[in-house]
């Protein structure tokens, strides 16, 4: 699947060479509900089993929480680390044995409004002034490993796709800007830093911001509302 990025770090899909199958996503955090892609002639068995990456490019997907099913977010763009899955299947192929959230996406949440969010780095609790630079090649992430969600800005080379950068063996630690460490259980923040490095192995999901629809009300994911504009 090609993935392209505009000079803005906004993730857009031109054209798409494989075939969508909708999948269920089982993680130990996590229920993903998405498309995955497989090329004509492959089973989906074949697909992730010929697959040498470590993430897997999942599009219009929706994620819950594991323990309550509870709605997170939607985006139209994540990467989902393969050594977290442990379960995957097409959803037609799930028999409907109760009630679940994401068969009915119309009972999630609306998109968050937050207009007057500020991502920048200004001035820390010691009153020491710094800015984080912003080139082309930033993109604006949601990272989650464990109980951590980090928001800030990631970076990709020119002529790279996220995905590339995220299955670069050589990268044991990806360098991120501007970001803010949060807790997931209580969504409490922790660090805010204007440089960290986050292991590679320890990333479950990457989602870029532009590429999230909606979401439930966590501050790691400032998402901003469109809909109801003129």
């Amino acid at each position: 699947m090609e993935v392209r990025i505009d000079e803005k770090g906004k993730f857009f899909t031109p054209r798409i060479t494989k075939d969508a199958v909708t999948a269920f996503v089982r993680t130990p955090g996590k229920v993903i509900v998405g498309s995955v892609y497989v090329r004509p002639g492959n089973r989906l068995t074949d697909e992730l089993n010929g697959d040498t990456s470590a993430f897997l490019p999942i599009t219009n997907a929706r994620v819950y929480r594991a323990d309550d099913e509870s709605f997170l977010l939607q985006t139209s763009f994540l990467l989902a680390a393969y050594r977290d899955i442990l379960l995957i299947s097409e959803l037609d192929a799930l028999a409907a044995v109760r009630e679940v959230p994401w068969i009915d996406p119309t009972a999630e949440p609306m998109p968050l409004i937050r207009d007057n969010d500020d991502l920048g780095v200004h001035v820390n609790e010691r009153g020491k002034y710094f800015t984080v630079r912003t080139p082309k090649d930033a993109v604006l992430c949601v990272v989650r490993g464990g109980d951590l969600a980090v928001l800030g800005y990631l970076y990709v080379r020119p002529d790279w796709r996220l995905k590339d950068e995220l299955n670069d063996e050589q990268a044991r630690y990806l360098p991120m800007t501007d970001a803010r460490v949060f807790r997931v259980s209580d969504n409490a923040l922790l660090y805010h830093a204007s440089f960290l490095l986050i292991g590679r192995q320890a990333i479950d999901l990457v989602a870029p911001i532009d590429a999230v629809i909606r979401a439930s009300d966590v501050p790691w994911l400032p998402v901003r509302s469109t809909e109801g504009s003129a």
